[in-house]
């Protein structure tokens, strides 16, 4: 299998030279991660969630807003790239040696398309032979809808996370993601006062922004529906729960490439 039997083709891009609240934008109209940053038509970097959630919670963002900051300000430059011939497992290797989550297709220099961690979602619709709980981050880190959303951002990005199962009196209440905390604390940076930014921020709370009610699975469910459902509803990662409806383990988009690169 090759990257462009999996590639999403129409990539959306942005001009590196525009305010950081035309990336958001973008990500949130089209419901994606990431966005190709451009230079003249060239390929000049990347530009994820996590940037925009990195940068948003951090004390210099309390004096700059989104509307004032360009997308060259935050994007990583002279990101890796791979051909549409190169194959599917190759490219699941790449993202999984580099820690990243996707990669632009180019073709001679040309964008051609884009492979996410995500993409392998569609490999692992085949798997029937294998199930959520065989596969699954076990006993993952969880937040409770009470904790400061500044320390579920510290999770996420000190434990490379994709997302944070939230549990309250034992029970799965909802799910924190990278874009959650991303979108919320780009908005709150751009319409809330300067005066007043920090101590928002800090009384943030993740029940105010988790998605709700969570979206699970269960252990003896097979891969290939899990890896469906994370496709579709452009999950990055999804709650497992045990047969007593116990939170034990959580399944990854990272998950999805190491299963689809020990077979493709």
């Amino acid at each position: 299998m090759r990257v462009n039997q999996i590639m999403t083709p129409n990539v959306v891009t942005i001009d590196k030279n525009l305010p950081l609240t035309n990336a958001i934008e973008a990500m949130r109209h089209n419901g994606i991660s990431r966005l190709v940053v451009t230079d003249e038509k060239k390929i000049a970097g990347v530009l994820t969630e996590k940037d925009i959630m990195r940068e948003m919670g951090s004390a210099k963002a309390y004096r700059l807003p989104p509307g004032r900051m360009h997308v060259s300000n935050l994007m990583t430059v002279n990101p890796i790239t791979v051909a549409p011939e190169v194959t599917a497992k190759r490219a699941a290797e790449i993202m999984l040696e580099h820690d990243i989550s996707g990669l632009p297709v180019v073709i001679e220099g040309e964008l051609a398309g884009i492979v996410t961690k995500l993409d392998f979602a569609k490999v692992c619709m085949d798997f029937d032979d294998i199930y959520a709980g065989q596969v699954m981050q076990a006993a993952p880190i969880t937040v409770s809808p009470g904790d400061r959303a500044i320390h579920a951002r510290k999770l996420l990005l000190e434990e490379d996370l994709v997302g944070l199962p939230v549990v309250e009196s034992g029970s799965l209440v909802g799910v924190l993601t990278v874009r959650d905390l991303a979108m919320k604390l780009a908005a709150f940076q751009e319409i809330v006062p300067d005066r007043f930014k920090s101590e928002r921020i800090r009384n943030l709370l993740v029940g105010d922004i988790m998605t709700q009610p969570a979206v699970s699975t269960r252990t003896d469910v097979k891969l290939a529906e899990v890896a469906r459902v994370m496709f579709e509803r452009r999950f990055s990662s999804m709650p497992v729960l045990n047969l007593e409806s116990e939170l034990v383990g959580l399944v990854t988009k990272t998950e999805l490439a190491e299963i689809a690169r020990g077979r493709l």
